[in-house]
């Protein structure tokens, strides 16, 4: 399907873009529903439900790590777009690292 006001790798690079910053704002709802579980239990409970977020939180941040990394190395071909529209995506494909960034730091705050 072709994009009526970007070119198509510009607008499917715009949507993998999409998708990375949705999954790594997905860890803030996931962090927050794994506190509230693990203050609500008691004991030897509390070990368990730690040692599930843990893996459950560090493969989500190494999914979102990946997902990033891979939006951050997408290679556009300069020549398709203007000089101004390269200069934009150079910009707009780091958000996906900085939102990371901003997330993890968050994140270690809470807990």
């Amino acid at each position: 399907m072709k994009a009526l006001i970007l070119s198509d790798e510009i607008n499917q690079f715009h949507w993998s873009m999409l998708k990375s910053v949705l999954l790594i704002l997905s860890i803030l709802p996931l962090s927050q529903g794994i506190q509230y579980l693990w203050q609500s239990t008691e004991g030897s409970s509390q070990i368990m439900v730690g040692f599930f977020a843990l893996s459950l939180m560090s493969s989500l941040f190494i999914l979102s790590f990946w997902s990033a990394l891979k939006a951050t190395m997408a290679k556009l071909n300069p020549h398709v777009m203007s000089q101004f529209e390269y200069k934009v995506v150079n910009a707009y494909r780091h958000l996906p690292m900085l939102f990371l960034a901003g997330m993890t730091s968050y994140v270690t705050t809470i807990f």
